[in-house]
């Protein structure tokens, strides 16, 4: 394992990286379940969803290990999948069957995509805005977090503090309080220990059941595997054709891209991956290893597969390496055989850690030049778009759209690279189709 992954090289063991692919795990397990409940909106059948979910988050992960050698997890991607069965099935008529297609496509059009550009990908975005998007991606972690543990109350529209007695909330505050007692005592693995807690108290109190099976085979796979029609234009619901198909597409494309590079950006910077070249050229590994795990998903049956910012839980663990998504890639094999008993992992136990990686990546806020509003306005345009629009895709357009205006009002045009006007380009079609 150490000359597989370069352990020593990379300062860091085979107990740190296991604990840190774990807590990875963990942390992302809740996708097993949400996956198929968006999917199966399409008619999709949920058992063979939840083991397509697990087998190409599994292979997704292997892929980024062996390829980039970094400690990042892959699986079916929140937001993409609800876009997946509410906007190409239930918006534009097409059949899970030509959705999987298209999610196929727009894979194989990033994938040629992050190929031609190499670690140029990486170089895309200026340093201000890579600290910005670090922090955004932080208020974004942490507002997840919140919600989930149910701390946050939107019903009325309005956030506001929840109701602090319910069962689940009370539980979230306990495991958030053992999380940062353990993290400012500087104990290892403090963020799957106070994970581990948790879901024992979940248990004991009653908020979560033991199931009744813990092994299952996954044979139901075949149901959605392999099923791709390539007949799209065969849709009566799609107005404008072939135009409207190619809109779609690349929309799916561009936010899949930026999603990714923006959290990447943001985690590495923060975790010191994008010092040298050698660095840069590793992260655009993973974004190629992002694509390619788009296009194995779709043959397996799931919506688009992609970096997951709970990666970020498992680097702040201490994840240096590809042993990190290694083991959180085994771990999701297993749940293909155990599935029924990762059902313990509640909200409850993964909000505590999302918001304590969120306080982590908010660290970066004082990298930002708050001396230059020229440099100032983006990136505080960037923090607040990417949590309060809930996409980092969102977040990083404003913040490139902003940045060419402020340099441009300024004067200072030797600030801006050409590829910045071309991306800004790109952003104001991507807000048009969207």
């Amino acid at each position: 394992m150490n000359k597989l992954f370069k352990l020593q090289e990379a300062g860091t063991t085979v107990g740190t990286e296991v604990r840190a692919g774990l807590t990875t795990f963990f942390a992302m397990a809740y996708i097993i379940f949400l996956n198929p409940v968006f999917l199966s909106a399409t008619g999709m059948d949920s058992e063979a969803v939840l083991i397509a979910t697990c087998i190409s988050a599994a292979i997704g992960s292997l892929i980024c290990a062996f390829m980039s050698n970094k400690p990042f997890a892959m699986a079916s991607g929140m937001g993409m999948n609800a876009f997946f069965a509410y906007t190409l099935c239930g918006g534009y008529g097409f059949t899970w069957q030509q959705a999987l297609a298209i999610t196929f496509i727009s894979g194989t059009l990033f994938l040629i995509v992050s190929l031609v550009l190499g670690e140029k990908a990486i170089k895309l975005i200026p340093d201000n805005l890579k600290h910005a998007i670090t922090v955004g991606i932080g208020l974004f972690i942490a507002l997840i977090g919140m919600l989930d543990g149910g701390l946050l109350d939107l019903s009325t529209g309005v956030p506001a503090l929840a109701n602090i007695s319910s069962p689940t909330v009370l539980i979230s505050l306990v495991g958030l309080a053992i999380i940062l007692i353990l993290t400012v005592r500087k104990v290892k693995g403090s963020l799957i220990i106070g994970m581990v807690i948790t879901i024992i108290l979940s248990l004991l109190t009653g908020q979560t059941q033991m199931p009744g099976a813990i092994f299952s085979m996954p044979t139901a796979i075949s149901r959605v595997a392999f099923k791709l029609d390539f007949g799209l234009l065969n849709n009566e619901a799609l107005v404008g054709g072939f135009i409207a198909l190619i809109s779609i597409i690349i929309s799916m494309t561009i936010v899949d891209m930026f999603d990714t590079l923006g959290f990447l950006i943001g985690t590495a910077s923060n975790a010191g991956m994008l010092e040298g070249e050698e660095g840069k050229k590793s992260l655009s590994r993973v974004v190629t290893a992002d694509a390619l795990s788009t296009v194995v998903g779709s043959l397996f049956g799931t919506s688009t597969v992609t970096v997951y910012a709970e990666s970020a839980s498992g680097i702040a663990a201490g994840g240096k390496t590809g042993l990190t998504a290694f083991v959180t890639a085994i771990c999701f094999l297993l749940a293909t055989f155990f599935s029924p008993i990762a059902s313990i992992v509640t909200s409850a136990a993964t909000a505590p850690v999302l918001i304590v990686v969120g306080m982590y990546l908010m660290m970066d806020i004082v990298k930002i030049n708050v001396n230059d509003f020229s440099d100032l306005l983006p990136a505080f345009l960037t923090v607040m778009a990417i949590p309060f629009t809930y996409s980092i895709t969102t977040g990083i357009a404003a913040g490139f759209i902003a940045h060419v205006i402020c340099k441009a009002g300024k004067g200072t045009f030797k600030e801006i690279q050409v590829s910045d006007y071309i991306l800004v380009v790109i952003f104001v079609l991507y807000f048009v189709i969207k």
